[in-house]
């Protein structure tokens, strides 16, 4: 298990082949995937698949797990990749269970990822869009020290878009 970050409350870490359970239950929860692309299982198995690969080629970004330090407790699912939509652009992305919503969670685990991504791996600058009626992941980003820099097409929609640098 590789570590990537972590924060007084958070372990950031690479998911494992026992992990995948925990990535299927919080992809079929409609609560959390109301602003994202519903995945059927069968999609979400092969995302997994694709996630522990992505993890041999050495780059420092990818998608994690997110977990309690305190009790080891599953929080979520986060990443920092290439976006889908504009490969030239490291995109921050998040999901957490519903029980970690309003405690400051998705905020600490926004700007230890930002921290990650500009001190450790060096990036210029991070990117991430919410759906425009996700105003709690828009104040998360905007606490976390992004700017927003007006709407992109991504995802098949119009989206806010925020950006932070170095």
């Amino acid at each position: 298990m590789n570590i990537i970050t972590q924060t007084p409350r958070l372990l950031i870490r690479e998911l494992t082949a026992e992990d995948e359970e925990l990535l299927l239950i919080i992809d079929e929860d409609d609560r959390l995937t109301q602003y994202v692309k519903k995945r059927t299982p069968q999609e979400s198995k092969q995302v997994f698949k694709d996630t522990l690969k992505e993890y041999k080629n050495g780059s420092g970004l990818g998608r994690w797990g997110v977990f309690n330090i305190a009790d080891n407790d599953f929080i979520g699912v986060c990443a920092l990749k290439p976006s889908d939509y504009d490969k030239s652009r490291i995109e921050l992305g998040y999901r957490l269970h519903l029980k970690y919503w309003g405690q400051g969670v998705a905020t600490e685990l926004a700007e230890a990822l930002v921290s990650y991504g500009l001190n450790k791996i060096g990036l210029k600058e991070v990117c991430a869009v919410t759906h425009p009626q996700n105003v709690a992941s828009q104040r998360v980003l905007i606490k976390a020290g992004f700017a927003k820099e007006g709407i992109v097409f991504w995802y098949g929609e119009d989206v806010p878009f925020f950006r932070i640098e170095r």
